[in-house]
């Protein structure tokens, strides 16, 4: 492993400008809405980047983009890696992006040196991660682990009208090409952190061990309309009172169970709206995540309690109700060691953190043996045109997944303990197949 070459830092940084050029934003940031026309000419440019790299392109039905590069083995047997090139509307350049070019400029400097691993390398483009146009986001990684039925993805609306299918087919990434192609033995995401700890710890490297999970709630609160100017205080069922000391009651309890807690209220609707009447009926939506499903039921719990002791107090009827949950993950622990490992030989100041975001990583650890590596982000700044990252860390990050690749493509098959996949078959033709 010491003997690997490094990536290329020009190159990878010109690989990125270039990207970041296609929706390009006066104030250096970038929009590529996915299934746009600065999409499908971001996919273009990164299929041409691709083919010049000697790999194999194939698309599937999803719109994901695999670019392999072949290994000595002649079966299907594949390291993954990648992320996602489509941005927020006002994004930056490397949320998702990093991920994708940075697999590419490991692709290149195995072909510069002339490295050959055991075992095919993909890097993988997932459609629709964002989800800013069609929601929900992680389209192309939940089609591709099994999560979501093609025919219900196709007619995914946009917020402009315009549908899923419709859309892949108008950009020309409506692909033929099967999952049963590929037997991924590992998928490595590598990523820009999006927070602000691993700065804040002056750290380069973060080994990622898993995701939060997440659970949203809908909270309503049922009191009476009345006239803002005749009725007596202590004659009020005011539902938008009995809201602001609910949530500010379960943010105190939630962080007395645990700081780590993640609690957010980011929608509020208060009825009827009227500067001169006692709002009625009021309602808030809550985002709850932690790494624990034990220590989450334990809070869930504590936020009905809370809430039906408020709305007696306030005289409101409250109800509580759950709209969306997604489980916690832990990646697996061996890559996990290898991440590790690797970044202490090769110098980087590293620490272990679980991710509050969520990635395409999370539906692929459904499917393989899964792992994360995030670099710094200056100020944790993310989904904005500031977006940023030291050129050093980039590199360090790149260096680091170049060393994690290699390594689990050229394991054995006792060192993978992996399962042999139905149904194999080539995964390194040279066409681009759509």
């Amino acid at each position: 492993m010491n003997s690997l070459p490094k990536i290329n830092l020009d190159r990878l940084q010109a690989t990125i400008d270039t990207m970041a050029g296609i929706g390009a934003k006066e104030n250096g940031g970038c929009c590529r809405i996915s299934l746009t026309d600065e999409d499908k000419l971001g996919r273009d440019q990164f299929v041409t980047w691709c083919r010049e790299a000697g790999c194999g392109v194939h698309v599937d039905a999803f719109g994901n983009i695999f670019a392999i590069r072949a290994g000595s083995r002649p079966d299907n047997a594949v390291v993954l890696t990648g992320s996602h090139l489509d941005t927020q509307p006002n994004g930056g350049r490397l949320d998702g992006i990093y991920g994708v070019l940075a697999g590419l400029e490991v692709i290149r400097t195995l072909n510069d040196h002339g490295v050959r691993t055991e075992r095919a390398i993909a890097v993988v483009n997932w459609t629709n991660e964002e989800g800013a146009r069609l929601s929900p986001g992680l389209t192309g990684s939940s089609g591709y682990a099994g999560d979501l039925d093609l025919s219900l993805a196709r007619r995914i609306v946009a917020s402009d009208g315009a549908r899923f299918g419709d859309e892949l087919e108008r950009i020309g990434y409506a692909g033929t090409f099967s999952r049963r192609a590929l037997d991924p033995i590992a998928y490595v995401e590598l990523h820009i952190e999006q927070g602000p700890v691993l700065e804040q710890h002056e750290r380069t490297i973060s080994v990622v061990e898993g995701v939060q999970g997440v659970r949203w709630y809908e909270v309503e609160l049922r009191g009476s309309d009345r006239h803002a100017g005749t009725t007596p205080m202590a004659d009020r069922q005011d539902s938008f009172m009995a809201l602001a000391r609910i949530a500010q009651s379960m943010r105190q309890a939630v962080l007395a169970i645990d700081p780590d807690v993640r609690f957010t209220v980011g929608r509020v609707s208060v009825q009827p709206g009227s500067p001169n009447t006692v709002p009625g009926f009021s309602s808030f939506s809550i985002d709850l995540r932690h790494q624990s499903t034990g220590l989450l039921n334990r809070i869930e719990n504590v936020l009905a309690a809370k809430a039906h002791a408020i709305g007696i107090e306030e005289g409101v009827e409250t109800a509580i109700c759950r709209t969306m949950i997604v489980p916690p993950i832990e990646f697996d622990k061996s890559i996990v060691e290898t991440v590790v490992s690797i970044a202490q030989s090769a110098g980087c100041p590293s620490m272990r953190m679980n991710s509050g975001a969520m990635h395409d990583a999370c539906r692929l650890s459904k499917v393989t043996r899964t792992a994360m590596i995030f670099v710094p982000s200056r100020l944790g700044i993310s989904h904005h045109e500031d977006e940023w990252t030291a050129p050093d860390d980039l590199e360090a990050g790149a260096n680091v997944l170049l060393r994690t690749i290699t390594s689990l493509a050229d394991q054995t098959e006792r060192q993978l303990n992996v399962v042999a996949a139905e149904d194999v078959i080539s995964a390194h033709p040279r066409s681009l197949e759509r």
